[in-house]
């Protein structure tokens, strides 16, 4: 019997308009009045996260930064995996030896090496234009995005004075249209600084944690945390970033119609794509049997 239902949320729980459906919402809420938990587990940070389930009335538990971190409904932080500190400065060299613009997610926040000017350059060359080529049919204030994005960052001349804060570091990011780029980062971040997860949420985004911060890991703690068996968990995805936790054992395992192959395979089951409300479908069919 289902009693753990854990979703991705991009290509997943939201549509291509980033949007998440009244047929979907109809049925997150009828399984949360059921007594069912719900968890997104997403690459995306946790107050973009929480912004977005906000806008819906959701309330519900969120493993964020790919699995880095977990938080209850209440925002309390019930676990975290951080990237070893003494491990920062060799990932910033590759960095910078690649040429490569990038954003340091801490306990501090988002965090930034460089001037405003600089990072606002980026946002506008290499993430908008990244966004937009990723979700074609959103729409992107590219103002607002860079305005809101600067006025939550954290600037530091290099990344001595950063870490001389001594702040715990879940995540690093970067973003760019430039494939070649980021596969000769990451080329660069495997050979030279192994023993760290690499994903990539999109073919243009790259995305580094600590090890033991994947999806997987994070759907494992928390059914441990709340003594639920794998075998009453749901897991729905879409993407490769997704498949630590699609590929656990026990679970019934869901990939959307919009699923990369190597998710559809791995996959017990299959629903529509995230436009034609894959979700709402299997917590449809979930509720039927209840």
């Amino acid at each position: 019997m289902i009693k753990l239902i854990v979703s991705d949320l991009d290509g997943t729980l939201l549509n291509s308009k980033q949007q998440i459906s009244d047929r979907t919402l109809r049925a997150i809420k009828q399984i949360q009045r059921k007594g069912l938990r719900l968890l997104i587990n997403t690459e995306q940070n946790y107050f973009d996260a929480k912004k977005i389930l906000d806008a819906y009335n959701i309330p519900c538990d969120i493993a964020c930064f790919g699995g880095s971190c977990i938080f209850d409904a209440s925002g309390h932080q019930l676990h975290a995996s951080y990237i070893p500190t003494k491990r920062i400065p060799e990932m910033l060299r590759i960095f910078g030896s690649c040429r490569t613009f990038y954003e340091i997610h801490s306990t501090r926040g988002l965090c930034v090496l460089g001037s405003k000017e600089g990072y606002a350059n980026y946002l506008s060359s290499e993430v908008v234009p990244a966004l937009r080529e990723e979700f074609p049919s959103q729409t992107l204030d590219e103002e607002s995005y860079i305005c809101e994005r600067l006025e939550n960052a954290h600037f530091y001349d290099n990344g001595q004075l950063l870490l001389s804060e001594n702040p715990q570091i879940i995540k690093i990011t970067t973003q760019s249209l430039d494939q070649q780029k980021l596969e000769q980062l990451t080329n660069s971040l495997h050979t030279q600084v192994p023993h760290f997860a690499v994903s990539h949420q999109s073919p243009y985004r790259l995305d580094i944690t600590a090890v033991n911060a994947l999806k997987g890991a994070a759907v494992h703690f928390y059914t441990e945390k709340y003594q639920i068996s794998l075998k009453d968990t749901m897991v729905i995805g879409d993407s490769e970033n997704d498949y630590s936790m699609l590929g656990l054992p026990y679970i019934e395992s869901i990939a959307m119609g919009n699923a990369d192959d190597i998710i559809q395979e791995i996959c017990l089951h299959h629903t529509t794509d995230n436009d034609h409300d894959g979700v709402a479908i299997v917590l449809e069919q979930i509720l039927s049997r209840q």
